[in-house]
């Protein structure tokens, strides 16, 4: 018998297993613009059994023969195996001695592989295009861009728990970028594109419809949907740096009916990092709403179509259509050839396909379907900063810290976004304020649960940031203790410190240097019993009018050295040596009695 062989087939199939060990029977193939490929595979050897491990994951190419006028032309689909299936073996006719190895491949595009990659990470000061660019060459995506707008740069971008393939949809459909898949002989590339101009003009580019037979290429199957869509898409946000601004964007389709107009899509951003785009946002959001408001779905013969590709029909029962142009968006191609041995490139071959469309002159938004990741409660972090510093902040008390899920940060002064710091009380150059250190463990919420919106609202004791007193021992001790800086030890503090132990109860105030108090009025102290104050080196006290002492017993004045009292001109000074010097302009001395005793008087 005639060996199979793919040689006079229409389809054939390319792999690392060599020519003609594989022989292909029939592909289904379902792709779309901003949608990775699929393709399932029937094939069969010649009775031998192959090692798996040969093919999967191995890149692989269909070749589809079709007429362009008189010559042949190839088509190729280039993927990668993604599984393999054994069929077990089949003997159709065992008097010509045929035995087949039948086997299912799903043949897959690069982009596939996002969907195993799962990650935690931070990406700051790059556009959505660059952050998908970069993940796509860690995945040896081949990338062609033809982007004709400008994005903004993300000063913060989080992936979080996410797969690297829905992370990279979200980025596209957050910015408006559709792509497209191109296939050639021994690759395909993904075109990441944002204008008409990217359409590709399909090879059948004007094409007949019809619901009967005809040979050549044609659309057999059409249908139009018209739908409603919201005219008007908003958005809305805040920015703490300008609390009263109120920063929106809206857009909106002055050509839709009112009854349309007066449907809304808002959307409120909870932090203040994609304002300056919102207006863009709200352009995208709307065209991608509107996107869908004519659908048509059609069936054909033509082997050319692709998904991202336009075409026209040169006839049509309805002559409106004749002059139209459609994008395909979403293609399923099914090819099959009956015939193992293939006696003839025409014999027993089935190719159809079913399309949607889109008319040419809408420009495609991709959908904004995938979900955003939403983190469920609070996470704790470590603060940093650059080396040396021991508090990192700007202007705004804003710190940064470093998640113990990001394994890509340094712990210096980029592990994060700037973040702001939650507060017992803010106001106008007032409240309470008090900054988390580098090093130090702090409480991190996310505004709306989004992980590009941090919020510190807490601080952490841990293994190595224990509390200022020791426990359980001081249990009763509650205060203030800082931490002098910089350079400073556990004994460079100041401290309000609170003992509640029963029958010892004390309030403790240590100054590491100075204390400085300023009252505007009065100042009132009720001391229960004693009142010790030690100096280790000078006190004075200046008084603007008068000074009362008013005490129940004794007054005992000591001095090393002397005791002046003055009072204008007059002084009374004592001496260590036992001199008492009195000085006025008179002095009287008015008693019932006066004693005097010396061993010598002189009275001048």
């Amino acid at each position: 018998m005639e060996k199979a062989s793919q040689s006079k087939n229409i389809i054939q199939i390319e792999t690392p297993l060599g020519k003609d060990v594989l022989h292909l029977t029939q592909f289904d193939i379902q792709e779309g613009i901003s949608s990775p490929f699929s393709i399932n595979v029937s094939c069969y050897t010649n009775g031998q059994i192959i090692s798996e491990s040969d093919v999967i994951g191995k890149p692989v190419t269909i070749n589809l023969d079709y007429l362009k006028g008189k010559a042949s032309v190839t088509r190729f689909f280039n993927g990668v195996v993604a599984s393999i299936t054994s069929l077990g073996s089949r003997v159709p006719s065992e008097a010509e001695g045929e035995k087949y190895q039948d086997y299912q491949l799903q043949i897959v595009s690069n982009l596939h592989f996002l969907k195993q990659r799962s990650n935690c990470r931070i990406f700051q000061s790059l556009t959505a295009d660059e952050i998908v660019k970069k993940i796509f060459a860690e995945h040896g995506v081949q990338v062609k861009s033809e982007l004709k707008g400008s994005y903004p740069t993300l000063g913060y971008k989080v992936q979080y728990n996410e797969s690297d393939f829905a992370f990279v949809h979200r980025l596209l459909e957050e910015a408006g970028i559709f792509y497209i898949i191109e296939h050639s002989k021994a690759k395909h590339s993904v075109v990441l594109a944002d204008a008409l101009s990217a359409y590709r003009e399909a090879e059948e580019s004007k094409v007949a419809f019809t619901t009967g037979s005809l040979s050549e290429s044609h659309v057999f199957s059409w249908s139009g949907n018209l739908n409603i869509t919201p005219g008007i898409a908003s958005k809305g946000g805040y920015d703490f740096i300008k609390p009263s601004a109120k920063p929106k964007g809206e857009q909106q389709n002055t050509a839709l009916t009112k009854q349309q107009q007066n449907g809304e899509v808002f959307e409120y951003y909870a932090g203040s990092e994609f304002n300056p785009a919102l207006q863009n946002a709200a352009n995208v959001a709307l065209e991608a709403m509107q996107r869908d408001a004519l659908v048509c779905r059609g069936g054909s013969t033509c082997a050319t179509f692709s998904a991202g590709q336009y075409f026209g029909f040169k006839s049509h029962e309805d002559p409106a259509q004749v002059g139209k142009s459609y994008l395909i968006t979403q293609l399923s191609l099914s090819v099959a050839i009956t015939s193992q041995t293939g006696a003839a490139k025409n014999s027993g071959q089935v190719l159809h396909n079913q399309f949607s469309c889109i008319p040419a002159d809408v420009l495609f938004r991709p959908s904004q379907t995938t979900a955003r990741p939403v983190i469920h409660g609070a996470q704790t972090a470590l603060v940093t900063g650059d080396p040396g510093e021991e508090i990192h902040v700007d202007k705004y008390g804003r710190i940064k810290v470093l998640f113990h899920w990001d394994r890509e940060g340094k712990s210096d002064s980029n592990s994060s976004c700037w973040i702001r710091v939650s507060q017992n009380w803010a106001g106008s150059r007032y409240g309470a304020f008090f900054l988390p250190r580098v090093g130090q463990e702090v409480l991190v919420s996310f505004l709306e649960g989004d992980p590009d919106q941090p919020v510190i609202t807490g601080a952490l004791y841990n293994g190595d940031q224990m509390p200022p007193y020791g426990l359980p021992s001081k249990k009763s001790q509650s205060g203030i203790k800082t931490r002098s800086t910089k350079g400073g030890g556990e004994s460079n503090f100041n401290e309000i410190r609170f003992d509640d132990d029963a029958g010892k109860e004390l309030l403790y105030m240590q100054a590491e240097k100075d204390l400085q108090t300023e009252i505007k009025q009065n100042q009132t102290e009720k001391i229960g019993k004693d009142l010790s104050i030690e100096v280790a080196e000078n006190q004075s006290e200046k008084i603007g009018k008068n000074l009362v002492i008013d005490v129940g017993k004794n007054i005992d004045l000591v001095a090393g050295s002397k005791i002046t009292i003055k009072a204008g001109g007059a002084s009374i000074t004592l001496s260590s040596g036992g001199n008492i010097d009195i000085k006025g302009t008179s002095v009287s001395i008015n008693g019932t009695s006066i004693a005097l005793k010396a061993p010598a008087i002189s009275l001048n």
